[in-house]
């Protein structure tokens, strides 16, 4: 059951989402809901030439604009890779506290990071958590306590718990919009870049914002389009009120009213062709780009026959697929139900229906659905 001051700290978080310089604000109101004092988001890619990307909230960023602060950076830092090695070994969305490692409490406070972070800012005890499970990036946050805490609160740890798959979600909308800002220069002509639909919705379903894939996709009018009002419809009825219902979630959880971080829709198809993957998620407008106030969602939409080539070997290297389940993985991206797979490679359909349990076993997923969507997310089909 998640606080009201956790409900208040989504808006800010979703914020965050389409604007790094928002993550202070949205880090010192997770600290309020979860009655710490100090909260640090990691952003590290597993090339280890790239740069960690370190978000703080108020109390960590004022002080690494002292003397003493910058004096930590530059020595004591350090001292906390082992910490965060170890949350990278850890599952995703199951808190540890820093006790947890193997160090002995009195030998963590003897440490020079701890006793220079209690003496500076009055924090002591210390709660990590992973925040994604993929094997391309490692997000992770170290939340610490009042020093006059032995032990990590128990009310911190239920606190962060229904927070962490927002946390989650916002630091992946951001890496997908950090990665277009980056590449092209502006973020509208991006979008066009990207092999998927996207586009933007409002509460009520109207659509503002969609790229070239999304308008493909629309004017086709097979399972999933535009009304003349703007509105996203749906070839069956039910399906339409599903989207709907998951854009007002969406609408919610990023006003810090809801507690919804996505949802999946497999959309039916007139032509009877494989179903469209539509993912929801929530988002902010946090500086009015778009529109003043502006909270809605992010709606990217696959379309399982048109999957973008894409080089699935750094994907079934990561989540160590066999040669034989690395082609089946590529048929499925492909669209191909177990009997064609198994006509494809000249194998028995329970041969592929195995190969496939396999591939969804090794990836922690239950559907084929969800595997094209992970395999999107880990290899951007960016132009």
């Amino acid at each position: 059951m998640m606080k009201p001051e956790g409900y208040a700290a989504l808006t800010h978080v979703y914020d965050a989402a389409v604007e790094l310089g928002r993550w202070r604000r949205a880090l010192d109101a997770v600290t309020a809901a979860v009655d710490a004092k100090a909260i640090a988001l990691l952003i590290r890619r597993p090339d280890p030439s790239a740069r960690d990307l370190t978000m703080m909230n108020s109390a960590y960023l004022d002080f690494t604009r002292t003397a003493w602060g910058m004096y930590y950076g530059l020595r004591l830092s350090r001292l906390q890779d082992p910490d965060w090695d170890f949350l990278s070994r850890q599952p995703a969305h199951q808190p540890a506290a820093d006790t947890d490692i193997g160090i002995p409490a009195a030998d963590l406070d003897a440490r020079a990071d701890y006793r220079m972070l209690r003496r500076k800012i009055g924090v002591r005890r210390r709660l990590g958590v992973r925040l994604n499970s993929d094997k391309v990036w490692f997000d992770a946050m170290s939340i610490a306590f009042d020093a006059a805490k032995s032990a990590v609160p128990s009310d911190g740890l239920r606190g962060i718990v229904p927070l962490l798959p927002h946390l989650t979600k916002s630091v992946e909308i951001g890496r997908t919009f950090s990665q277009l800002k980056a590449r092209y220069a502006a973020v509208l002509t991006a979008l066009d870049r990207v092999r998927v639909g996207l586009a933007i919705a409002l509460p009520s379903g109207e659509i503002i914002v969609e790229n070239e894939e999304a308008v493909r996709i629309f004017g086709l009018k097979d399972g999933v389009w535009k009304s003349a009002d703007g509105r996203l419809r749906c070839e069956e009825a039910d399906q339409t009120a599903e989207v709907q219902i998951a854009i007002n979630e969406a609408t919610n959880t990023a006003r810090g009213e809801g507690n919804q971080p996505e949802r999946l829709v497999a959309v039916a198809r007139k032509s009877g062709s494989e179903r469209f993957l539509v993912d929801i998620a929530p988002l902010s407008d946090c500086k009015a780009e778009i529109d003043v106030g502006l909270q809605g969602a992010l709606i990217t939409i696959i379309d399982p026959e048109r999957i973008p080539a894409l080089k699935i070997e750094r994907f079934t290297t990561l989540y160590g697929l066999t040669p034989a389940e690395a082609e089946v993985c590529a048929l499925i991206l492909q669209g191909m139900s177990v009997n064609d797979i198994a006509d494809s490679r000249n194998t028995s359909p329970v041969t592929a229906k195995n190969q496939v349990a396999s591939i969804l076993d090794k990836t922690g997923l239950s559907r084929r659905t969800e595997l094209i969507r992970l395999v999107i997310r880990v290899l951007p089909p960016v132009d």
